[in-house]
């Protein structure tokens, strides 16, 4: 009779010292608060549609949505590192056993009883890097707008008196004529703001992306993983919060590229339209006062035809920019 194989007995890895998930419970606290920090400042930063102008911030009403999901989102990572916090916590002091707190989903494949954690795939928001693309080519901006410039109406040199005719009869346009006024302040908006807020956002994901990487750090760090099943299914565990967080950073960069093109194309567009209306004026006065302006003075019909062709641009420039703005505003949602 061949003897029996000798039986080999698997001892179960030994408990992780409790030290050790003190000090990773601490470090996971450090982190969550940093992004309660990043939370708070978006918050006091909210998405202002308003500053995008009466002309255009309803078509990008969909950034405040995105503003409020980037928010709930932010704040659902921090209470899932609390937790994660709190449960290692537990495991140290006797109250919790680590295998059961990392198999805590029903549908965890498990090996021996140990649960077997799947990392997710990647951690970059391949659509959002796709969005930030099509913005940045500037696709969306139309193609009366998409080589303008705020003097494009007005490439022809012109002598100092007639410059200054401009200057001073957009001011009493502006000044004076009310429909004027309120188009001028319908279109330009606050570009102070809306550059804040792109800055802001700009800011939020270099901090958002710093911060996977230190999460991604500290667990490797603080806990070790080598065979140890347990462990490893944790880092799987950690890994979609580091996915998330890398994730959120994507999104506020695409944010800020959406919000900074927005409020340059806003602004030039505010620009175009307040050079056509000084150039009108500014001939208007030209003919009423006989000043010379190096051009011969037109016949009557023509200058009621060179108005209303000044008051065709305005409209064909506002309705450019409508038409740009809303095809930007699709970009939000990817």
């Amino acid at each position: 009779m061949r003897p029996l194989p000798p039986v080999v007995v698997t001892q179960p890895a030994a408990p992780i010292a409790p030290q050790r998930l003190l000090a990773h419970a601490d470090n996971l606290d450090a982190v969550r608060s940093l992004l309660g920090e990043v939370h708070a400042a978006r918050a006091r930063a909210a998405q202002d549609v308003a500053a995008f102008g009466s002309v255009c911030g309803w078509l990008l009403s969909g950034m405040t949505d995105r503003h409020v999901r980037q928010q709930e989102l932010t704040a659902y990572v921090q209470e899932t590192m609390r937790a994660w916090a709190d449960i290692l916590r537990q495991v140290a002091d006797g109250r919790q056993d680590f295998t059961t707190a990392i198999g805590h989903d029903d549908d965890a494949r498990t090996d021996g009883g140990t649960p077997l954690v799947e990392e997710p795939e990647s951690s970059d928001d391949r659509m959002m890097l796709r969005v930030i693309a099509h913005v940045e080519r500037r696709e969306w901006v139309d193609p009366s707008l998409a080589e303008a410039a705020p003097v494009a109406e007005f490439a022809a040199p012109v002598d100092d008196w007639y410059a200054v005719l401009r200057i001073g009869g957009l001011r009493y346009a502006l000044t004076h004529v009310e429909p004027l006024r309120h188009l001028i302040d319908g279109l330009a908006g606050m570009p102070e703001v809306c550059a804040r807020d792109a800055a802001g956002w700009e800011t939020s994901a270099a901090d958002l992306r710093c911060l996977g990487d230190l999460l991604r750090q500290c667990v490797a760090r603080d806990m070790p993983a080598g065979a140890r099943l347990d462990v490893r299914s944790y880092h799987a565990r950690m890994a979609h919060n580091v996915n998330a967080l890398i994730g959120l950073a994507d999104v506020a960069a695409g944010m800020a590229v959406i919000t900074r093109c927005a409020g340059e194309l806003i602004s030039l567009t505010a620009d175009i339209v307040r050079g056509v209306i000084g150039d009108l004026f500014a001939r208007v006065i030209a003919w009423a006062t006989g000043v010379p302006i190096g051009v011969p003075t037109p016949p009557p019909h023509a200058q009621f035809g060179i108005v209303v062709g000044t008051a065709w641009r305005i409209h064909a420039y506002t309705e450019a920019l409508s038409t740009s703005i809303s095809e930007l505003s699709r970009s939000v949602d990817g």
